[in-house]
């Protein structure tokens, strides 16, 4: 199947980058079928020509990148967010496993999340991957998307206890779910100073923290569970948990 695509960004010379990288190196998996300037130009070229993709600049004048996503109560197309500053949105998009793009752009970037787009499942069954970044946009109760093998469970992050890593895996849990997500990925999602990595193997949310025994350096969280700190002494971990 060939990907159709429109870009839209405000900047010319940014919409003609992204078109000529997608060409250059992805040029028999997507065609591009519109280039436009703003939300508006892009909702009409989205009705006409019902891209699969949408490469979508955040920081544009009148109506920023999120309001074609708040246009739509079904989200019809993937995205790819395209914008120049690390910020709090950054954090919002990774945590609703949606992909991004950060300018200067690197074409091996796009070349990689084509290859990932061919291997997602159907955009309906994704649909929730918007409706957590409509939420955390707005600042309501916070969810992460985590990918399992089943494929995906939605969290909302200050119900999560602790996260884990066991040969490979990851557990996260409020409820137990295995996530196939390294520790270290986990933890920069969790962009919340609730958390605290008290081990190589271990992410604890400190409002569940029951009691420390400094003897064997356990951690007891409040649903009786039972970790080895490594990371902290008694001191050390008494002034992490009261900050």
């Amino acid at each position: 199947m060939t990907i159709k695509a429109i870009i839209v960004d405000d900047d010319f010379k940014s919409r003609e980058l992204i078109h000529d990288f997608c060409k250059i190196y992805s040029n028999d998996k997507i065609t591009i079928v519109d280039l436009c300037r703003s939300v508006d130009e892009a909702i009409i070229s989205i009705a006409n020509n019902k891209p699969n993709l949408v490469f979508l600049d955040i920081d544009m004048p009148q109506k920023n990148g999120f309001e074609l996503i708040r246009h739509y109560n079904v989200v019809p197309f993937e995205i790819v967010f395209v914008t120049g500053h690390a910020n709090e949105y950054i954090e919002a998009i990774k945590c609703s496993a949606l992909d991004y793009l950060m300018k200067p752009i690197n074409p091996l970037n796009i070349k990689s999340i084509i290859d990932r787009f061919e291997h997602k499942t159907e955009i309906s069954s994704n649909q929730n991957r918007f409706d957590v970044l409509k939420n955390n946009l707005v600042n309501t109760k916070k969810s992460i998307i985590l990918p399992n093998n089943d494929g995906f469970k939605v969290i909302v992050i200050n119900e999560i206890i602790y996260c884990e890593t066991s040969n490979g895996n990851g557990k996260c849990t409020s409820e137990t779910i295995v996530v196939s997500k390294s520790l270290k990925e986990i933890f920069q999602l969790l962009a919340d100073s609730s958390f605290l990595k008290v081990s190589s193997s271990a992410v604890i949310n400190k409002k569940f923290v029951k009691s420390f025994h400094t003897k064997i350096k356990k951690l007891t969280l409040l649903n009786d569970y039972s970790i080895t700190v490594t990371e902290y002494n008694k001191s050390s971990l008494m002034d992490a948990i009261s900050k």
